[in-house]
């Protein structure tokens, strides 16, 4: 988690304390039933910006997996690999 992470979380959780404590005094009060929904959506906030994938990481491993691409078994690459020219002559490359 690097830091643009932490701050965004951060901000998730201001959001959701407030929501939270709300939970808490309906959960506590008469009302245990709006209290208790209160806190699954402050837990779902912040589990929410926990554990949501970041799109840059998506991306990147994306690429990465484009641009690194493994060699198959069978290609020994274009050392061995033979041809033949327009007079149908073989040749190795």
């Amino acid at each position: 988690m690097n830091l643009l992470d932490t701050i965004g979380l951060f901000g998730t959780v201001v959001l959701a304390a407030p929501i939270g404590l709300l939970g808490v005094e309906f959960l506590l009060g008469d009302r245990p039933i709006v209290g208790a929904g209160f806190l699954v959506i402050a837990v779902a906030l912040v589990a929410g910006g926990y554990f949501r994938p970041s799109l840059k990481g998506i991306v990147a491993d994306t690429v990465a997996d484009v641009a690194v691409k493994a060699p198959d078994d069978g290609d020994e690459g274009d050392a061995d690999r033979v041809g033949e020219d327009e007079d149908g002559e073989t040749y190795k490359h």
